[in-house]
């Protein structure tokens, strides 16, 4: 594949440990690379490698912004960019044959097998065992390293594979990357991906298991003794829970929702047991505490960016934008649609929403974002929260009155909102899809919740109240010229 063709397999270059600093817990020259033999001479040289790759996934181009709060949530109608002078005008259009939206996939493919590549170079390199490494470090480090690996494949799956059904899941759409050598791999039929996907977390799993202090002390968001903080801050790492909850969605994609809900479960009753919460669902109590919008305490796994301010919520949010720049629901606030949105107006979520004028018109701008302080939950871009355990777990009930009982409702008085009811299986799903597109919004998922359902009328964001039909054809990312090129097996 071209990607490895051209590019030297070069490791990003971090620092040895993670800041107690609330504004530089990661600093990483993104442009300072060295190549791998004069890096793994010792643990902190494996450890600026792993730090160098969570640092490279804020690349605007990935997860701090496209694959998050951007052109995925354009691609849900989360936003009206019907304006034809709005950037993501022609990703909510899914115009993907125009060269914006070519160009962004290509920058996305590149990016994310270029950090798979460094994965590689960490695994080859920590290979079945290995003499600099102490255990902990080792299975740290190669279970990261494992489940990074997977996360971005997966994700990849997502985007440029076939929907996942008896019918399409044999269709060849991408290449898994075992090594980080230059020759091209054949693209694999999206069963054999989420295989593959499969098989890295669950040996992620057991490396992490007996040695991730998550298990015992939760985040550690504190500063170790002596500065070393190597195992602490875990929701900024793909930690033992991530990587268990990180199943639960990997499962749930292939339409395995005995194991989907068997990990979503696990999770759930680790992180939120009474006696020693480690993730829990955040209360109204602790928001009217600490303003955070991101609901940091069930953020299993989060990238801290600290251009979060600028790159993200002044590029997307800020209400001084021009109308046919910000990323906003249509209409006002009175009557728009995030009236359609949140049934529930005591909905803590939907106070992250606030009224602006500019020239005349009333709109909405989104807070979730915003910098209220100086605390760490500031920086948090979420990737993967205890919330979204429980709309798996809900999904994959058996029985409605359990799903509600045990999921939706205490999902629910989390966000401070009224109990829903439902009678039927149908009533069910269509509860758990609202509550998806509520609490996920600026997380990029919702576009996949979609792509699995085979949705082919979903909300328009374009109008206050409407639907939008769209093709089954695109919720599949055409494959980046640059990779057509370079392949003979297409």
């Amino acid at each position: 594949m071209k990607i490895i063709q051209n590019i030297k397999v070069l490791v990003v270059m971090g620092v040895t440990c993670l800041l107690a600093s609330c504004n530089s817990w990661l600093e990483v020259k993104p442009d300072d690379r060295i190549m791998d033999e004069e890096l793994f001479g010792d643990k902190e040289g494996y450890m600026t490698a792993l730090n160098g790759i969570y640092s490279e996934l804020n690349r605007p181009s990935l997860y701090g912004a496209n694959l998050t709060m951007g052109m995925m949530d354009v691609l849900a109608q989360y936003y009206d960019c019907s304006s034809s002078m709005h950037p993501y005008s022609k990703f909510m259009n899914y115009s993907y044959e125009q060269d914006e939206c070519k160009e962004r996939f290509e920058s996305i493919w590149q990016g994310m097998y270029e950090l798979i590549a460094n994965c590689n170079v960490i695994l080859e390199q920590c290979g079945d065992g290995n003499a600099v490494l102490p255990e902990v470090y080792y299975r740290m480090i190669k279970g990261e390293s494992l489940a990074l690996r997977a996360m971005l494949h997966f994700d990849l799956l997502r985007m440029f594979g076939p929907i996942y059904n008896e019918e399409n899941k044999g269709t060849a759409c991408i290449p898994y990357m075992k090594v980080a050598d230059k020759t091209v791999q054949p693209l694999l039929g999206a069963d054999k991906i989420l295989e593959y996907v499969l098989a890295d977390l669950e040996e992620a799993k057991g490396l992490l298991e007996p040695v991730d202090p998550v298990i015992a002390n939760g985040a550690e968001n504190v500063e170790a003794p002596q500065g070393n903080n190597d195992m602490n801050y875990r929701p900024y790492r793909l930690n033992y829970f991530a990587v268990k909850a990180l199943m639960a969605r990997a499962y749930l994609w292939g339409g395995d929702k005995t194991n989907a809900g068997k990990y979503a479960r696990e999770v759930i009753d680790a992180v939120t047991n009474e006696n020693k919460p480690l993730f829990p669902l955040i209360t109204y109590s602790y928001i009217n505490s600490w303003s955070d919008n991101v609901f940091s305490p069930e953020v299993l796994f989060g990238l801290h960016n600290t251009s979060r301010t600028s790159a993200v919520y002044n590029t997307f949010f800020v209400s001084t934008l021009q109308s046919d720049k910000i990323l906003t629901m249509a209409g006002d606030y009175a009557s728009g649609r995030i009236h359609v949105v949140y049934d529930d107006e005591n909905d803590i979520r939907y106070g992250m929403w606030k009224a602006a004028v500019e020239d005349g018109r009333e709109f909405v701008y989104f807070e979730k974002y915003k910098q209220i302080n100086t605390y760490a939950f500031s920086y948090v871009i979420p990737m993967m929260r205890t919330g979204e355990m429980y709309l798996i777990a809900a999904e994959c009930e058996d029985n409605v009155r359990n799903a509600l009982d045990k999921y939706i409702n205490p999902l629910r008085l989390s966000r401070h909102c009224v109990d829903l009811d439902a009678s039927t299986e149908e009533e069910l799903e269509k509860l758990i899809q609202w509550e998806t597109f509520r609490d996920l919004i600026g997380e990029g998922q919702m576009f996949y919740y979609y792509k699995r359902k085979a949705m082919q009328n979903i909300p328009n964001g374009g109008v206050v109240n409407g639907v939008r039909n769209i093709s089954l054809n695109s919720y599949v990312f055409p494959l980046p010229d640059s990779e057509i090129s370079q392949r003979t097996d297409n």
